[in-house]
């Protein structure tokens, strides 16, 4: 049995997180999305694993590399090259393997210890599966059409809402199955649909069966606040202090917290958990980590910064006088003293966002920033709610950044 992990997306709803980095390269507590299904893969026996790579795959091959070093097991890679969908991602790997399949769409989270316990049980049995997860609203998703636990034919986020089984995006393909990919044809969307051969396996008498999955260990991550609702959804699970790092004496953790190796949290510090510090986070002094942060490695948060139900990338720096709200700052990035982030509007009604040309309602009262890797801010800056603001971005002293900052961009005063 092969495993086959989709991670050549570029994540174009997730920017501008992802022009620095591949969606697969994410990290949930200090394990990249992708870590999540090579896991998945060994725990179901799976130790020959292969990955579709394409946007920025130099970073996506190395880190991957680490991975499979780490976890024992052996790894190929497939590049795409054309990222032309979901099928013509699976044809790459078709074109050089003859094998039983698990594939996985890379990006998504899941959680690793029941999802492999449902997929073993159809590796087992060696057919065609999907896993089916029950949501609340199925028009964002590819729903399936069942007869029973048959699969007749999966309809990409149908006009109708409500309750019903969505693709899970995790499959068991037999090798014979698999070939039908040679065949597909252009979808409406112009791609290559592996959705499609589900339709086309049962033709053949074939037919795939789901697997069912509750919702609770399974989330698509398509927009900035899916992180933020997953991270809260893994730290939600912690119900004790594992503390690996440094902690002074007159610094202070009430509830849950993960503290990794080389972390320091000096003097007069509030942590209140659930939170996750990352190897080598430096924090305070008199710094305050409210619940639901997560903090990577080597990002330092300094004296008298309150960080509330964010995530805070590698090597961030926000060294004083900063307030970060419910948001999401990018790697390598600088927050000069004073920096301000807000969260919550003055009508108090939920915060839209600017997502691939739409204004889509990200269902939060409190949502802050999403900030891109490598932005600096200059003193006593400030950023409302909602906004993006894009990488390698600089941001002049005393402005107030009240819509969204394409990449490479300087903001002045006289910004319009």
């Amino acid at each position: 049995m092969l495993g086959v992990i989709f991670a050549a997306g570029k994540g174009k709803r997730l920017r501008p997180l992802t022009e620095t980095r591949p969606k697969v390269l994410l990290p949930i507590l200090g394990k990249p999305l992708v870590r999540l299904h090579m896991e998945l893969m060994k725990s179901i026996g799976i130790d020959n694993i292969v990955v579709v790579v394409s946007y920025l795959k130099e970073l996506v091959i190395d880190r991957v590399k680490s991975i499979a070093e780490e976890l024992g097991v052996r790894v190929d890679f497939v590049d795409q090259r054309e990222e032309l969908g979901t099928g013509h991602a699976l044809k790459a790997v078709v074109e050089r393997y003859e094998d039983d399949m698990v594939v996985t769409y890379g990006d998504l989270y899941i959680e690793v210890d029941y999802v492999s316990r449902v997929l073993g049980y159809a590796v087992r049995k060696v057919g065609n599966y999907i896993l089916g997860v029950e949501v609340d609203d199925v028009s964002k998703y590819g729903k399936l059409l069942t007869d029973g636990d048959t699969v007749l034919k999966i309809v990409e986020k149908p006009s109708e809402g409500g309750a019903g089984t969505a693709n899970a995006g995790i499959y068991v393909i037999n090798r014979w199955t698999a070939k039908l990919v040679e065949n597909l044809g252009l979808s409406p969307r112009g791609e290559y649909e592996l959705t499609d051969i589900v339709s086309m396996a049962r033709g053949k008498g074939q037919a795939f069966k789901v697997v069912r999955i509750p919702s609770n260990c399974w989330q698509d991550i398509g927009y900035p606040w899916d992180i933020l609702n997953v991270v809260k959804r893994e730290l939600s699970k912690n119900r004790g202090k594992t503390v690996r790092g440094e902690v002074d004496a007159n610094a202070t953790i009430r509830g849950p917290a993960i503290v990794e190796e080389g972390a320091t949290i000096k003097g007069s510090t509030y942590i209140e958990g659930p939170v996750y510090i990352g190897r080598e986070v430096s924090i305070g002094p008199n710094s305050y980590i409210r619940p639901f942060t997560s903090i990577e490695e080597k990002a330092h948060i300094g004296f008298a910064v309150e960080v509330k139900e964010s995530i805070i990338l590698e090597n961030v720096h926000a060294a004083h006088l900063t307030y970060i709200g419910d948001s999401i700052v990018g790697e390598n990035t600088n927050l000069g003293a004073g920096t301000l982030i807000a969260n919550l509007r003055f009508d108090d009604k939920t915060v839209k966002m600017n997502i691939d040309g739409k204004r889509i309602d990200t269902g939060r009262r409190k949502m802050g920033a999403v900030i891109g890797g490598y932005v600096k801010t200059g003193v006593n800056a400030s950023i409302m709610p909602g906004v993006k603001v894009g990488s390698y971005s600089i941001i002049y002293p005393g402005v107030v950044v009240y819509k969204d900052v394409p990449p490479k961009s300087i903001i002045d005063r006289d910004w319009r």
